[in-house]
């Protein structure tokens, strides 16, 4: 076993490998039985139910963004944790990598089969919409967590305030260009977003923009990751190299970091020369990395919390008790030069199996 980021793990194709291993593998347990199909020329996730087990126990299907993206493990591990305690099934699925039309045909297969509740995080909000509804209208309960769809008819959303996140992200910008004494220039700042449709990365590059409206800045750019960590480290550095002379970078989520610290040499050698990065997670890696002189400033979600509060509150909905509240926000973290450290004590390190 070893650490991401040692010396064994600069390989970027392997990080990704194991990384879908390790949710395939986690997937095919005596939780949901599994097969793998071709479609539109990458493999989707499509887990089925056991005949003899349908009308036994209940089932919560959780619908993420896509199988290669490490930031729902935690959802995942404590979804799986709280569904084991309350005797329920969980499944966990979504397309191989970010593709919102695998993504609704994998909802549609739940309405198909009836399951008794399905917790989306929403890639397309338009495109969903409609098959929320339809679940809901055949007596599926539906929910959201981490993107939400907030038009339709889905009975609660959990999750980060994603607006919140945004000015937080924004806030910490501020408070850094004004101890560099930098807050009476014109800045040039670089923008990375996941999928430019899904509504938490609109709601947090919204809360970022409206926060930092007192400085002169200019958005010369949005380079979208499709979630992706190995797309997002090199669209990062491309960028750098052939774009270098912008003064600042938000990225509302953690994906260029995760890759080693060593392999971003345009990205380091523009924050040596001045550059100001704010960068949304506080996972483990995303920590090393900001330790490393990657991010000055760092504003983190509670993955552990969606996954544990979407479970018990879904399985309230599926024995037929109420959820009064429909926005369930999970809380916020801080990280900053000043606390890297302290932060790096208290998580615990990402292990490849």
């Amino acid at each position: 076993m070893s650490r991401l980021g040692e010396e064994s793990m600069k390989n970027k194709g392997y990080i990704l490998l194991v990384i879908l291993l390790i949710f395939v593998s986690a997937c095919e347990n005596k939780q949901a039985t599994s097969i793998r199909i071709k479609s539109n020329s990458h493999e989707q996730a499509i887990y089925k139910e056991p005949l003899s087990n349908q009308d036994k126990e209940k089932i919560i299907s959780f619908v993420t963004k896509s199988l290669d993206n490490p930031v729902f493990i935690e959802a995942k591990e404590e979804a799986e944790r709280v569904s084991s305690q309350l005797g329920v099934k969980m499944e966990w699925l979504a397309p191989m990598v970010v593709d919102s039309q695998e993504q609704e045909k994998i909802v549609e297969s739940l309405i198909e089969r009836k399951v008794d509740g399905i917790v989306i995080s929403v890639l397309d909000t338009k495109k969903m919409t409609p098959l929320i509804n339809k679940a809901v209208s055949q007596g599926i309960k539906v929910a959201t967590f981490d993107s939400d769809a907030p038009a339709s008819n889905r009975a609660f959303y959990v999750g980060t305030n994603n607006y919140e996140l945004g000015q937080e992200s924004g806030k910490s910008l501020v408070k850094i260009v004004k101890e560099k004494n930098l807050h009476q220039r014109h800045l040039r700042v670089l923008i990375m977003t996941g999928v430019k449709e899904s509504v938490n990365m609109q709601e947090r590059i919204e809360g970022f923009k409206d926060a930092t409206e007192e400085l002169d800045l200019e958005f010369v750019d949005m380079v979208e990751s499709y979630d992706d960590i190995n797309r997002a480290s090199e669209l990062l550095e491309n960028y750098v190299k052939k774009n270098p002379h912008f003064d600042l970078f938000f990225s509302a989520g953690a994906w260029p970091l995760f890759s080693p610290p060593e392999g971003m040499i345009s990205y380091k050698r523009w924050k040596e020369n001045g550059g100001i990065a704010v960068i949304v997670d506080t996972f483990y890696p995303i920590v090393f990395a900001a330790d490393k002189g990657l991010a000055d400033a760092l504003v983190g979600q509670d993955f552990k919390g969606m996954g544990r509060l979407s479970v018990e509150n879904m399985y309230k909905l599926i024995n037929g008790d109420e959820v009064k509240e429909t926005m369930i926000y999970t809380g916020l973290e801080y990280g900053n030069v000043d606390n890297y450290e302290d932060l790096l004590k208290r998580k615990k390190p990402w292990e490849i199996k």
